[in-house]
């Protein structure tokens, strides 16, 4: 016997819940989070025009943050700024920039 076989157990305007699967696990954009701010990766306040300046000058315009902190893009334009800093992300993926000659 189940709850709702009592009567005083049953709510009086009980109905079906039915679940939404595209809702709940569908129509995701595949690039969340874009554009990132990193403030592990980030500067020195003062130094922010020096950085820009470089980092121009390496083919890999990066703005920041009033606070010094960069913001990358996309994937690409991270992992072209972790190269040319010589910076790279321990949890790295296939794509993503990984330490090199270790």
């Amino acid at each position: 016997m189940s709850e709702c076989d009592l009567p005083e157990l049953c709510p009086v305007d009980a109905f079906v819940m039915r679940r939404d699967f595209n809702a709940e696990h569908g129509g995701r954009r595949r690039h969340e989070g874009w554009p990132m701010v990193s403030e592990m990766a980030g500067i020195n306040p003062a130094q922010i025009g020096e950085y820009q300046e470089f980092d121009k000058k390496m083919g890999v315009p990066t703005e920041y943050t009033s606070e010094g902190d960069v913001v990358w893009r996309d994937r690409k334009h991270r992992k072209r700024y972790c190269e040319i800093h010589g910076l790279y992300d321990r949890n790295a993926g296939y794509s993503d920039m990984s330490p090199k000659n270790r």
